[in-house]
C-alpha cells in the first residue's frame, strides 16, 4: 500500500520537473520515433553539350610523317661573278628558284622543319629549305625580293663582324625589316672563324673564346632584333665533337654544316648537311641538281656524321631511288664528302648480299663493286660504314633492279635506322 503511495506521487510530479533533474532517468534513452517517409527528390539530368554553331573545335594532333626528307640549301652572294667563288648571279638564282617550284618539293620555313624534327608538326614528303650565309646586303636587296615572289620562307646566317661595316654588308635596319616579314635570323658566330680552333691572335684560351664566339653572337642577335636564335651555321661548315658540345650549351637547337645529305627527322642536330649550291661534285654534277632531284646520299639517322672539310655533294650508281634494268650494275660511290677516313674500316654492305669486296681508290676516293651473279628483281639498300677519326660514320642509298623497267617503290633506306659500327 505504501509502495502504491509512492508511485502516485511520483508520477504527479513529472509535469513539473525535467527528465535531467530526476535521479536514474537522465540516462534512459527515448524510444525512437518512426519518422515519415520523405518525399523522393526528382534528379536533374544533365543535357548533353553541343558546341555553339562557329565554336572553336580542339584539333586532333598532327599526323607526323616520319619519312619525309628535307635538302638545305646554302647560298653566299647573289651578285655574279663580282661576288667572288661563292657567288651566283641573280638570274641563275631565279631559275633555281623555278626549278625547284617545278620539281614538286616544297619550300618551308626553318621553324616548321624544327617543329616537325620534335614531332610537332608535319611537312611536305619531300621539303626543301633555303638559308642564306654572312649578312651580304645581297640577300636583302636581291635574293629577297626574288624569294617573296615565289612564296618562300628563308633564314638569313649572319656574323656579328660583318654587320653594319658598310659597303656589302647587311645592317640590323634590313634585318629587322626581314625579320617583320617573317624571315629567320641564325647565327653565323661573331667573327666567322674555324671554330675547331682558336685563331693565333687574340688574348685568352680556346675554351673562353668558342663560348664567345658561340654565345655572344646568339645573345647580340637576340637583344637586337627580339627573337630567339634557335640555330647555327658552322663556319666554313667546319666543326667537331668538342665544337658539337659547346654549341649545345649556348642553347642552340640545331647547327648546320655545308656536308649535303638527304635529312632525315633523326639526324643528328649538331650535324645537319647543306647543300652549298655553287660546288659541283666528285662527277661534275653541280649540289643544286643533287640536292632537288633528292637522289643524294642520305644521312644516317641519330648518329653524328664527323667533321667535313670537302664541300661537294656525294653521288651514287645507281641513283638513289632509281630503277635499273642491268642485273649484274656497278654500284659506285665517290666518299670525298665523308671526310678523312681509315681506308681499312671502309666496308660496303648490299642488302640480300651482305658484306662485299668493295675497290677504294683513294686518290680519287670512289668506292666500287660490280655484281657478280645477276640480282634478283626487287629493291636494293647499299650501306657504306668506315671511321674517320676513330669515329664510326655511314651513309646509305637505295636502288631497284627491275628488268622491265617500272617505276621505283618507296624509298626503303628512308625508314631504315642508322647503324653504328662497333
Amino acid at each position: 500500500m505504501t509502495r502504491k503511495i509512492a508511485l502516485l506521487l511520483l508520477a504527479l510530479t513529472l509535469p513539473f520537473a525535467g527528465c535531467d533533474k530526476i535521479p536514474g532517468l537522465k540516462n534512459l534513452k527515448k524510444k525512437p520515433v518512426a519518422e515519415a517517409t520523405p518525399e523522393p527528390v526528382p534528379v536533374a539530368v544533365a543535357e548533353p553539350v553541343v558546341a555553339e554553331p562557329g565554336a572553336p573545335v580542339e584539333p586532333p594532333p598532327p599526323a607526323i610523317d616520319t619519312r619525309a626528307q628535307v635538302v638545305v640549301l646554302c647560298y653566299h652572294r647573289l651578285e655574279g661573278k663580282a661576288g667572288g667563288a661563292l657567288s651566283i648571279e641573280p638570274a641563275l638564282f631565279e631559275q633555281q628558284l623555278q626549278k625547284i617550284k617545278e620539281s614538286g618539293a616544297e619550300v618551308v620555313s626553318m621553324q616548321d622543319f624544327l617543329a616537325w624534327r620534335r614531332g610537332e608538326k608535319n611537312i611536305p614528303p619531300k621539303s626543301v629549305v633555303i638559308t642564306i650565309d654572312d649578312g651580304y646586303v645581297s640577300g636583302y636587296d636581291v635574293g629577297w625580293p626574288l624569294l617573296k615572289k615565289y612564296g618562300y620562307p628563308f633564314t638569313m646566317y649572319v656574323y656579328l663582324n660583318y654587320i653594319e661595316k658598310g659597303g656589302k654588308s647587311v645592317t640590323w635596319s634590313q634585318l629587322a625589316e626581314m625579320r617583320d616579314a617573317g624571315v629567320d635570323i641564325g647565327s653565323h658566330t661573331v667573327s666567322h672563324q674555324d671554330l675547331r680552333r682558336k685563331p693565333s691572335k687574340g688574348a685568352g684560351d680556346y675554351e673562353t673564346w668558342l663560348k664567345d664566339e658561340l654565345e655572344r653572337s646568339k645573345q647580340v642577335i637576340e637583344e637586337k632584333l627580339g627573337i630567339k636564335c634557335a640555330t647555327l651555321a658552322y663556319p666554313f661548315g667546319l666543326h667537331n665533337d668538342k665544337v658539337h658540345a659547346a654549341v649545345r650549351a649556348a642553347g642552340y637547337e640545331a647547327a648546320f654544316t655545308t656536308y649535303g645529305a638527304r635529312l632525315g627527322m633523326t639526324t643528328d642536330a649538331m650535324t645537319l648537311g647543306r647543300y652549298d649550291v655553287t660546288t659541283k661534285d666528285a662527277r661534275g654534277t653541280d649540289s643544286f641538281t643533287v640536292a632537288i632531284s633528292f637522289q643524294g646520299m642520305a644521312a644516317p639517322g641519330g648518329a653524328p656524321v664527323m667533321a667535313q672539310d670537302a664541300a661537294v655533294s656525294t653521288i651514287t650508281e645507281p641513283l638513289n631511288g632509281e630503277v635499273i634494268t642491268n642485273p649484274t650494275p656497278t654500284l659506285k660511290v665517290n666518299l670525298a664528302t665523308m671526310g678523312a677516313l681509315d681506308a681499312g674500316s671502309i666496308v660496303m654492305r648490299v642488302s640480300g648480299l651482305g658484306a662485299v669486296e668493295a675497290q677504294y681508290n683513294e686518290a680519287s676516293k670512289n668506292l666500287s663493286y660490280t655484281v657478280p651473279n645477276p640480282l634478283r628483281p626487287g629493291g636494293y639498300t647499299v650501306i657504306v660504314g668506315a671511321k674517320s677519326k676513330g669515329r664510326p660514320v655511314e651513309t646509305r642509298w637505295s636502288f631497284t633492279f627491275n628488268p622491265d623497267g617500272a617505276s621505283a617503290p618507296a624509298d626503303p633506306a628512308a625508314e631504315l635506322p642508322a647503324r653504328k659500327k662497333r
